[in-house]
This record gives structure tokens, C-alpha cells and sequence, in this order.
């Protein structure tokens, strides 16, 4: 994961994400993220028997959690290759 510096192009598959702690309780600092698809993982979460699939990165500034949509074809092959 890198912060991002401004005017530097990207190459591969990233995508710029904000550090939210959205999906975790919140508490994201702010910062804004270049993520690699090698920085996500699948996290779960259950409630009242509902089971929930989540794609995650953690922060490298604050070190908390942010969940992201993942209904994209970039996403598709985390599941099943990821913790």
C-alpha cells in the first residue's frame, strides 16, 4: 500500500480509497490510499444467523480497517484466493 503523492501516475491495478474505517465501527484518519489488489482480504461478519462478506484493506497511517464494494471485475477473484 502507498500513500498517494500528488501528479504521480499509477501503473497496474490499484485504486485510490479514503481510510474510512467504514463496515469496522469508523475511526478512519482521513488519509488518502493507493490500494493494490495484494493489500485486500476478505473479512466476515455474522448477526442474528446473516452472514455478511466483506473486502477489507487496512490502513499503513492508522492502522484501522475499511471495508469497500467489491461488486466490480476486479473483486471477483478475491474470493476463494484470500483469507
Amino acid at each position: 500500500m502507498k500513500v498517494l503523492a500528488k501528479g504521480r501516475p499509477q501503473k497496474g491495478w490499484s485504486r485510490e480509497y479514503t481510510c474510512t474505517g467504514s463496515g469496522n465501527g469508523g475511526g478512519g484518519c482521513g488519509a488518502k490510499l493507493l490500494v493494490e489488489f495484494s493489500d485486500l482480504y476478505m473479512t466476515y461478519s455474522s448477526c442474528m444467523g446473516e452472514s455478511e462478506t466483506h473486502v477489507t484493506f487496512r490502513c499503513m497511517e492508522c492502522a484501522v480497517q475499511t471495508d469497500i464494494s467489491y461488486s466490480g471485475p476486479d473483486y471477483h477473484s478475491i474470493r476463494g484466493s484470500r483469507r
